[in-house]
């Protein structure tokens, strides 16, 4: 017991000489160091808030009004540039003394914009002794001009992207959604790629690139968007499962309206300010549930009325995808060419985000045993988000420059997206035309074709065992009938007779009777 307590207390004493060392390291740094003279500079900003907001190349005057001064001397008022992408001209308040009964001095600060940030300037206080300290900070805000033009041009591409998914619709038989539904490992395999893997993914490549501020936001909010229109068009065009991808972009929406807020808590909170949360967009998917489910399901229901329309539907359909993504490219891009303005990082994550979601959505395909064409699918599916969803929840739910600068991620993953897409459908549409002669898919279609339909002669024939019937018939005579019996049992026979049940139920043969043990 002698030995426990004193290595206890020569452990409790070791301890407290260590602390005592670090606070005396830190007090006398604190007595060396300068104090902060904030409190004894009383300033006031001819800007609400300490901000100022101004436009690219817009020039605008910032005067810093001097209200008292209690900390004697005489002291040299100088702004500094800190963070941001804007200039500043001024020349230094000279001689301001201290303690002063008034004061009427003014610092007047030139602040010209150069490019969309947010940035502060600093007022530097230097006595006669040399000593300086920061007074004053001020945040600067540069916003872009956006062309009125621009919000008509997204109408245009929504419009667009409408009328594809209604010709899909057209072409679409509800059997093979039904299908789909009945086994849907592609759309298990989708939303397992869709909220677990892309979250992280967006995550880990905002940590090891090192983005923060609202770049971060506007990836994590990427990452956790379910998929979109896009997929569908793309899918089209490369011939994959297009069936499959309706139904995977039906259900990642629907699931979103849960997984969204789930992975912005997880992944969405190391990259925002204590206090602040990410909002989930439940209006804007609920938004793009409807643009999705209305067209679709009015195009499915002409497409049943009308069977002519489904060979009109096939011949439009890849062409007007073709048209929508040169409009998504060509209309929409010209208004947000900021974007191009941003760190080489911003870049290599916009190629590598949707290839990493693709090629997790392909191999665990294929490693689960689903076809080439369903395991392209599902890539598709996983690799294309819904970056017009995270840009129009950033634009709606965060002022200018915030929004904008967020916006730079998602809206340079759109655009590679796009690019890669067209890419592969170039090079695709060459390899069919001059390499396979045909496309590629066919032989796994018929083949899954056979499948399916062994598969539900196989259940049919479960559905129906053999069964011995008695029947009396007019004359008397009883016979033995061998028959099958079909859950529930129900069963047809070509016999003009009566037949016998026991002794109780009677029953005609033809058209149907059900049988009792």
């Amino acid at each position: 017991m002698a030995f426990y307590a004193s290595r206890t207390t020569t452990f409790a004493l070791l301890s407290f000489i260590l602390i005592s060392a670090v606070l005396y390291t830190s007090n006398g740094q604190e007595e060396n160091a300068p104090t902060g003279w904030e409190d004894y500079f009383k300033l006031q900003s001819s800007s609400p808030n300490a901000t100022t907001t101004l436009f690219i190349d817009e020039r605008v005057w910032l005067n810093i009004t001097i209200d008292s001064i209690t900390l004697p001397g005489t002291f040299t008022i100088t702004p500094r540039w800190v963070t941001g992408d804007f200039v500043i001209a001024a020349a230094p308040l000279e001689g301001v003394e201290g303690e002063a009964s008034s004061y009427d001095e003014v610092l007047s600060i030139l602040i010209t914009g150069q490019k969309i940030t947010i940035g502060n300037l600093e007022l530097i206080a230097e006595n006669q002794a040399g000593e300086s300290n920061v007074i004053w900070t001020e945040t600067v805000n540069v916003n872009r001009v956006e062309a009125a033009a621009a919000r008509y041009v997204r109408y245009l591409v929504l419009v667009a992207l409408i009328v594809a998914i209604f010709l899909i619709g057209i072409t679409t038989d509800i059997k093979v959604i039904y299908s789909l539904i009945r086994r849907p490992y592609g759309v298990i395999i989708g939303m397992f790629c869709q909220f677990i893997i892309m979250p992280f993914t967006a995550w880990s490549l905002a940590k090891i690139f090192g983005v923060d501020g609202p770049a971060s936001l506007g990836l994590v909010l990427d990452g956790s968007c379910p998929g979109g229109s896009i997929s569908n068009v793309l899918s089209v065009l490369l011939d994959v499962d297009y069936v499959l991808s309706i139904t995977m972009t039906f259900f990642s929406t629907l699931f979103a309206l849960a997984m969204m807020p789930l992975n912005l808590f997880i992944y969405g909170r190391s990259f925002v300010a204590a206090g602040e949360t990410i909002r989930t967009p439940f209006l804007e998917i609920f938004i793009q549930l409807v643009s999705l489910v209305v067209p679709l399901s009015i195009g499915i229901f002409l497409g049943w009325w009308k069977a002519k329309l489904k060979d009109i539907a096939d011949k439009y359909v890849k062409p007007v995808s073709g048209v929508i993504m040169l409009i998504l490219i060509c209309t929409d891009l010209p208004f947000n060419l900021f974007i191009f303005d941003s760190p080489w990082e911003y870049f290599v994550i916009a190629i590598i985000f949707p290839l990493v979601g693709g090629g997790a959505g392909f191999f665990i395909s294929k490693v689960l045993r689903q076809t080439t064409q369903r395991s392209a699918t599902v890539a598709l599916e996983t690799g294309v988000q819904n970056a017009v969803l995270a840009i129009t929840v950033l634009y709606f739910f965060y002022e200018k420059p915030v929004s904008d600068l967020a916006t730079r991620l998602p809206y340079l993953i759109l655009v590679f997206t796009s690019l890669e897409g067209v890419a592969l459908t170039i090079i695709y549409i060459l390899l069919k035309k001059f390499y396979w002669g045909k496309c590629p898919y066919d032989d796994e279609k018929e083949e899954e074709k056979s499948d399916d339909k062994k598969e539900d002669e196989e259940k049919k024939q479960k559905e129906y065992e053999v069964k011995e019937i008695k029947v009396k018939e007019r004359n008397g005579e009883i016979k033995t009938i061998s028959g099958k019996v079909k859950t529930p049992s129900v069963v047809k026979y070509d016999v003009a007779c009566e037949a016998n049940f026991g002794d109780e139920t009677l029953a005609e043969v033809n058209p149907a009777f059900e049988p009792s043990e």
